[in-house]
């Protein structure tokens, strides 16, 4: 046993280093949801000094198709069969998942959210990011290091820690799965799979603009076949229900102006202000702020929030694991049941359907 924790503190010391080796420098496919607004029909209301000047309106269509793919992509992902590593059992493991998002589809407003939404490529000339990114990733990468921990009564947890590449985001979250009918071996019970269910949540940091957190909900069905005596083969498949919660924070519509010089800002309409006069601004005083310029005030009004989306979506579930002695294999697939769309067309979502494809390696015992 002590050579087994030896492997496995070398294990978790590579991953949490390559972990933190990471720059927290914003990252190609970082998102920027500021990007995502409407303009009235004949006005720009990136134009500022214009003076018939317009709010800015925020795209929510554009937010939500982002915010699903990217939580989909971010979704616990129930990589496991239905049998738990038992009473006292530990596993821990890398998890690599690649997940497929419409990189290039355009949503109802004709936005291609993906390359509208994310940072882009640096500018050499300025050391600056664009204003789009002419080519995002079409899948997004994700690094987990996961620890699952046997209980009794066929309960086992877990907790998940990583990152997704091209980004300065990081994903956490936990998982319990209960195995209903595990490790029955002989007789007629022993021809029966192992079934189980659990679920799973996972969120996203290193966002100010937004936060996101994808629930899983599953249920899984396997069989173990062992070869040669020392090793067991494991086929899988399941069924996963996913809600995805994405929530913003205030943004900025218009990130390059600063709505206080651009309205020649005289301080606040309180008492004792000079600019303002006796009784306030408008008859009282809002605590508001106070304008030069007129005209510009309404830039103000770029600071917003997108609507609190709840999205709804189904996903299938196929994998197979190997272990040999305290060796841990996995691969798995993961595909949408049904259109995005199907449950969520009021928010707007469009995009087409998405899949994953995860590989595990780890120590179990």
């Amino acid at each position: 046993m002590r050579r087994h924790w030896k492997v496995v503190f070398a294990f978790a010391s590579f991953a949490v280093v390559g972990v933190a080796a990471r720059s927290a420098r914003a990252a190609p496919m970082d998102p920027v949801p500021d990007r995502f607004y409407l303009s009235p029909a004949g006005e720009n209301c990136q134009n500022v000094n214009g003076a018939g000047y317009v709010a800015c309106q925020p795209n929510n269509v554009s937010w939500s198709n982002m915010m699903s793919e990217l939580g989909y992509a971010i979704a616990p992902s129930a990589f496991h069969p239905a049998r738990t590593t038992g009473l006292g059992g530990f596993a821990l493991s890398l998890e690599a998942s690649f997940a497929h998002i419409n990189a290039d589809a355009k949503d109802s407003t004709g936005t291609q959210y993906w390359h509208t939404g994310t940072q882009g490529d640096v500018n050499p000339n300025n050391n600056a990011f664009s204003g789009v990114n002419k080519f995002p990733d079409s899948i997004l990468q994700i690094y987990t290091l996961k620890a699952r921990k046997g209980l009794p009564f066929g309960l086992e947890i877990a907790g998940a820690l990583g990152y997704i590449a091209s980004t300065s985001l990081w994903v956490g979250g936990a998982d319990l799965h209960w195995a209903v009918l595990e490790g029955y071996r002989t007789g007629i019970l022993g021809y029966l799979p192992d079934i189980s269910m659990g679920g799973g949540v996972r969120t996203v940091g290193g966002a100010s603009t937004f936060f996101l957190t994808t629930v899983g909900i599953d249920g899984q069905v396997s069989k173990p076949f062992t070869l040669a005596d020392s090793a067991v083969l494991t086929p899988y498949v399941g069924l996963q229900r996913l809600i995805i919660f994405a929530d913003s924070t205030v943004v900025n519509l218009t990130p390059s102006v600063d709505p206080l010089q651009q309205c020649g800002y005289q301080g606040t309409n309180v008492p004792g202000n000079p600019n303002v006069p006796n009784g306030g601004v408008g008859g009282s005083y809002t605590g508001g702020p106070v304008c030069k310029n007129a005209n510009a005030v309404s830039d103000f009004n770029n600071l917003t929030t997108f609507e609190k989306d709840r999205i709804h979506r189904w996903r299938g579930i196929a994998g197979l694991t190997y272990k040999y002695e305290i060796l841990y294999l996995g691969g798995q697939f993961a595909m949408d049941l049904e259109e995005p769309s199907s449950e969520n067309a009021n928010m707007g979502v469009s995009g087409g359907k998405q899949w994953t494809m995860s590989f595990e390696a780890g120590v179990s015992f």
